[in-house]
């Protein structure tokens, strides 16, 4: 991870909406224009979360969790303008899930930290 990544604050009301935007369940699905800034807000989002230490070296699950989250944003996976609509749509949701996982995880640590101090 890049060393601003690592320097932005996680502002998890904002992670949330991200994810609420993704993975609300519509009638149709949203224009392209609003899958594209759910997906690019929903990277920021997980790079951020991913850069923090959330007990990687500890949790087998958290290991996992970060394997999902590399094989999540290979940029060969990511949608192109040659992607179908519903492709880059489901790629929004998958990032949505994966990001609130993270999220949880994270709050998880927080807590943790919060009750250690």
């Amino acid at each position: 991870m890049s060393s601003e990544a690592a320097q932005l604050p996680i502002v998890l009301e904002a992670v949330d909406e991200s994810v609420a935007t993704a993975l609300a369940v519509g009638l149709a699905m949203p224009d392209r224009s609003v899958i594209e800034a759910t997906t690019r807000d929903l990277v920021g989002h997980l790079r951020a979360l991913m850069a923090e230490d959330l007990g990687f070296d500890e949790d087998p699950a958290v290991q996992a969790l970060f394997r999902e989250g590399y094989r999540v944003l290979d940029l060969t996976r990511r949608p192109t303008v040659e992607s179908t609509h519903f492709g880059a749509y489901q790629y929004m949701r998958e990032v949505g899930l994966l990001t609130r996982r993270f999220a949880d995880v994270y709050r998880e640590a927080q807590e943790q930290d919060e009750a250690d101090a």
